[in-house]
């Protein structure tokens, strides 16, 4: 990732057709047992380290039925000027015998260049810069962008196995 004050960002969704999206729908019992289960999943699946996760809204609640909200963003280094940012969106509601969850996932690739100095800022730096990235730097984009739909996709299928398991064990 790159820290600068000003750069230059180029971002895609992984997913180029509509919905660009991903939303998973669990029906059944224990829907609360899903955000443990997710947690892990994004740390397995992406391949990711805990200070790679961040957890920006985290609300859970308990009358008759247990509440929660959660949104995670996963923030992966690629390389140098290249990091995925998937968010996800968890949220139900359910008791032992019966509930439902979704899960919404939104990947996006970004890529960024520093433009900090004079030096970042001039027309030649500029000419170069998109040389290089038209050259040798978008096909490794492109790649990632693969990478990236791999990585969503076996979350998907992990996510179903575990619904089907949860409503064999618990239904």
């Amino acid at each position: 990732m790159v820290f600068a004050r000003t750069k230059l960002m180029m971002q895609d969704n992984c997913f180029e057709q509509d919905p660009g999206d991903v939303q998973l729908n669990y029906i059944g019992p224990n829907p609360q047992k899903l955000y443990k289960i997710i947690f892990d999943a994004i740390k397995t699946v992406f391949r990711a380290a805990d200070s790679d996760i961040q957890e920006e809204d985290f609300t859970w609640g308990k009358k008759e039925t247990e509440k929660f909200k959660a949104r995670i963003y996963l923030h992966k280094d690629l390389d140098k000027f290249t990091h995925m940012l998937i968010r996800f969106d968890i949220s139900g509601q359910g008791t032992e015998e019966s509930g439902n969850a979704t899960i919404k996932v939104k990947p996006v690739m970004r890529t960024e260049y520093p433009q900090d100095t004079v030096w970042q800022r001039s027309l030649f730096y500029e000419f170069l810069r998109t040389l290089w990235h038209n050259l040798f730097y978008h096909q490794k984009r492109v790649d990632y962008t693969e990478e990236c739909r791999q990585y969503v996709i076996v979350f998907q299928r992990r996510m179903q196995q575990v619904f089907k398991k949860l409503n064999e064990k618990y239904g």
